[in-house]
Order: C-alpha cells, then structure tokens, then sequence
C-alpha cells in the first residue's frame, strides 16, 4: 500500500509539474509579445486623416464577416484574421473581400493580447485604411488608426465617422462645421464628406 502511495503521489507532482510548466510557457509568450508590441507602440506617431490616405493603397467601407485566430506555421505566435466584406471601395482596386491580418488573439486556452490592437466584431461597419502585409493579406495604416467605425442614423440611415480608434494630445478633429458632437469630445462627421476632404476629391 505505502508503494501505490508513492507511485500515485510522484504522479501527481508529475502533472502538477507539468501544468506549471504549460502556465508559464504561456505567460511567457503573452510577456513577449507585450513587450514586443508595446515597443512598437512607443514608436507610432500620429498620422492625420490625409497622411494615411496618402499612405494608404486601399480605402474601402464595408462590414465584418469573420474574425478567425490562429496558430503560425511555427506555434510560436498568435494571429487573428479579420474578413471584410466590402460595399464601397473608395481607393485602390474594388474586390468584394479583403483579409486584415494582426498580431494577437484567443486560441483555446492560449490568450495573446497585444497592447492598442483593434477589436473587431462581426456585423460591425467601418472605413478602413489599409496597406499590403503578408500572406496576401493587409493591415491597418498608422498600426490602428486607420480604422474609423461607422454609425448610421437611426432615422435616415446617413453614414458618419467619429474619432479614430487611438488618439493621443496631438490628435486634430476633421473641420466639420455644423455637424454634432459625437462621444468623448470626438466630431462626428457625415461619411462622404470625410472621404471626399480625405482623399482630396473636393
């Protein structure tokens, strides 16, 4: 009886052991990519509307059809895939999709989170800009703040934009006179004339 006892106590440390090992495999990789982003991070600077428009080599309003996490072929990092289905292409060649790939993301119990990374939901209509990354995919321009959420009036259905996503002090509000304060201080600014003032169609 005391050698089943020991055998069955060693196999328990044996499990507790190794569940310590997979707690701090993961916490290791959530510090790393903390730390790797938030570097990044310290280095964005502010870019206005015209700058990521300029910068930017597709501009497109449409909706959230899938947001997907993932594996890379290494297992050494998380990445979620985001599908947009567009409606209006703006700059840039029309498609009816478009893959935005970021660093960061849920896979079963693995949680990577990335410091000032976008949050999408499914449903959720937005302006986007966007610039060529890997695996055919794109990414936002300015890290994040090229992606604008779009809400509609109620009664009408008229598109506006408010803020960007990331905002520090040297953030500028878009000239809209006339127009009504959105949340937070932000303008909120009819669609089309924030796209036509961005893209210089005036």
């Amino acid at each position: 009886m005391k050698r089943m006892f020991f055998k069955h106590g060693r196999r328990n440390r044996q499990v507790s052991n190794m569940k310590m090992k997979s707690g701090i495999l993961c916490t290791t990789i959530l510090l790393l990519a903390a730390l790797s982003i938030a570097a990044l991070a310290s280095q964005i600077d502010y870019l206005s509307p015209k700058e990521m428009a300029a910068r930017a080599d597709l501009v497109v309003r449409g909706k959230v059809e899938r947001v997907q996490s993932f594996w890379n072929e290494k297992h050494t990092k998380i990445f979620t895939r985001t599908t947009i289905a567009i409606d209006e292409t703006y700059k840039g060649t029309e498609s009816p999709t478009v893959d935005i790939l970021q660093l960061g993301g849920t896979v079963g119990h693995v949680r990577v989170t990335v410091e000032g990374a976008l949050s999408w939901n499914e449903g959720e209509e937005v302006l986007l800009f966007l610039e060529p990354y890997v695996q055919g995919s794109r990414q936002v321009t300015g890290f994040s703040q090229g992606k604008f959420s779009v809400e509609r009036d109620p009664e009408t259905g008229a598109a506006y934009i408010t803020r960007p996503p990331i905002e520090d002090a040297r953030t500028q509000r878009i000239p809209a006179s006339g127009t009504a304060s959105g949340p937070g201080g932000a303008v909120k600014v009819p669609l089309e004339r924030f796209v036509r003032e961005t893209l210089g169609d005036d």
